[in-house]
Order: C-alpha cells, then structure tokens, then sequence
C-alpha cells in the first residue's frame, strides 16, 4: 500500500499543494465504512496510517491530469447479489473501504467515463484497484 500511496505522491509532485490540517473523516453507509482523500500531503500521510484498517484500496487517476490529484468519482460498490453496499463521491484520489469477504463489483465513474472491476475479497487481507481514466 505504501507503494501506492508514493506513486500518488509522485503523481502530485509536491508543486503547488497548501497544506492545512487534514480532516479526514471515516464515513459510515449502512455498515460500510470508508475513507476518502489525498488532496493534500497531510491528508496522504494520514491515509498511509489508516490503510491497514481498510480492506480495499481504491486509487483513481486521470491520465490527462498527469501532475494533478482528482476528486470527484462517483463510486458504487455492489456484492454477488447486485445490492449497493457503497455509493459514494471522493473526495480525493484515494478510497479505502472496510468490506467483509465475498465478490464485489466496483464502478468508478469520472468526467462520463465509466471503469469497473469484479473482484472476490475472500481470502485476501487486501484488494487494491487501480482506476486510471482517460487512458
């Protein structure tokens, strides 16, 4: 996870970013909770220490943005059966959620791209996607 967080460090190159204190807020929907951010240093600092208690990390990149962080992608989460146990717009590059096991869809929609990945969370202490717009 920390590779990742650097590579979003990287990819912020550090120009141009105020920092203030970070406020990142766990949310809470429905059972699902989830963190988004990394709009700032602080705020990645601040993720890398909360990542292990989050099973899927979620990084969204704009490829035409190359030195930027987004915000902004409507993501939506549904198990096996096709119910939304997540919906929610980030507030950053990065999302880490806390799911239980079991298969899940997750679609990431940002500037009327939509990008999705299924993925089955039984037996991983991890899963990390990677959604890279505009490709």
């Amino acid at each position: 996870m920390k590779q990742i967080i650097s590579a979003v460090v990287l990819l912020l190159g550090f120009s141009g970013i105020l920092s203030a204190a970070s406020d990142l807020e766990i949310h809470d929907q429905q059972g699902v909770r989830y963190v988004t951010g990394g709009m700032t240093k602080e705020e990645l600092d601040e993720l890398n220490r909360m990542a292990p208690r989050f099973q899927v990390h979620i990084v969204m990149i704009d490829h035409k943005m190359q030195h930027q962080p987004i915000k902004g992608v409507d993501v939506t989460m549904r198990d096996v059966s096709g119910n939304v146990v997540l919906q929610a717009k980030s507030e950053g590059p990065l999302m880490f959620v806390d799911v239980i096991g079991g298969r899940y869809t997750v679609e990431a929609v940002y500037n009327g791209q939509t990008l999705s990945e299924t993925k089955d969370m039984t037996g991983r202490r991890y899963l990390r996607l990677r959604f890279t717009f505009n490709e």
